[in-house]
């Protein structure tokens, strides 16, 4: 039998492997498969290279700062709470050191925040404004909180430091009822150092807060002021004269110049319900109807003026 090229045609010599005449190949190409081990061999590597990737990504993702806009990553520590006859719970730094023991101090209460953004908790919290208020010298030590088991959707944040400007934990979300009467938090240990965030909110607070404060309204005026809304100071005050140290003024400094004061603030005919405890008095900045200051009072615990 004659065999042609079938590239150009030529007559091809019996058995050739390429045309003579065009030069061209005349068998057919099939792809080889390579051989199984070479197979598995090149299957391990990307393995191994994806579990280094994989590796690297956690590690980054523990780092000590938190991804923008998120919340610091770390190991999680589940810390159990019981509850007393009267459906609390309480929190106390003597009680996370169980846990944690190089803890100096926290912050525990319920929030309405639902930002990813560790700062905003920050800024809403005691020890912020005890560094802001005492310019870094002291921070909150030996403060505790309290929540109820009774009120449904309750979200707590707890924030827990080693140093004044270090937050070495925290959680924040709703407590999970684990048995009759004891109530679990999953803890994130994390590194985040937020000296950066105080010193931008001591430049803020510094360069206002005098004149928000510059206007005293005395508690009898409270009624002919113009006043519809309020902020609510912290239980700190310890006379009737609002001190530059106090932490309650940053504290209603920061709610009157953070992005949603509507929220924080309440009808002027609660007043009474927000009064300190006896022996404190507590700041309130007034606002009016479209939540313009008016200025601020000073109250003891039965509402009286100094």
């Amino acid at each position: 039998m004659e065999y042609k090229c079938p590239h150009c045609g030529a007559a091809l010599p019996e058995d050739a492997s390429f045309c003579p005449h065009c030069a061209r190949s005349v068998r057919d190409r099939k792809n080889a498969k390579a051989p199984a081990h070479l197979w598995r061999k090149g299957l391990k590597w990307v393995l191994v290279l994806a579990l280094v990737a994989a590796v690297g990504a956690g590690t980054w993702a523990l780092g000590s700062e938190p991804a923008a806009g998120g919340l610091p990553a770390g190991e999680i520590t589940p810390v159990v709470f019981q509850e007393d006859e009267n459906g609390m719970v309480k929190v106390t730094p003597d009680q996370l050191r169980e846990y944690f023991p190089t803890l100096t101090g926290i912050n525990f209460d319920t929030t309405s925040t639902t930002s990813d953004n560790i700062d905003d908790y920050l800024m809403e919290n005691l020890q912020l404004a005890h560094l802001v208020s005492s310019r870094g010298a002291a921070g909150t030590d030996e403060e505790w909180g309290m929540f109820s088991t009774r009120s449904s959707g309750t979200r707590v944040c707890l924030l827990m430091f080693d140093r004044n400007t270090h937050l070495m934990g925290y959680f924040v979300g709703e407590p999970i009822q684990v048995s009759e009467g004891q109530w679990q938090m999953d803890v994130v240990s994390c590194d985040y150092d937020f000296t950066e965030l105080y010193e931008e909110q001591l430049a803020a607070f510094e360069g206002s807060w005098e004149e928000d404060f510059s206007n005293y309204i005395p508690p009898e005026e409270i009624g002919s002021s113009g006043a519809v809304w309020f902020l609510n100071g912290y239980n700190t005050g310890k006379g009737p004269v609002l001190r530059e140290d106090d932490a309650q003024i940053y504290h209603l400094w920061a709610q009157l110049h953070g992005p949603e004061p509507e929220r924080q603030c309440r009808e002027i005919e609660r007043l009474e319900e927000f009064l300190p405890d006896e022996g404190r008095w507590k700041c309130y900045l007034l606002l009016d109807a479209d939540y313009d200051l008016l200025g601020y009072t000073m109250l003891d615990y039965q509402g009286n003026g100094g």
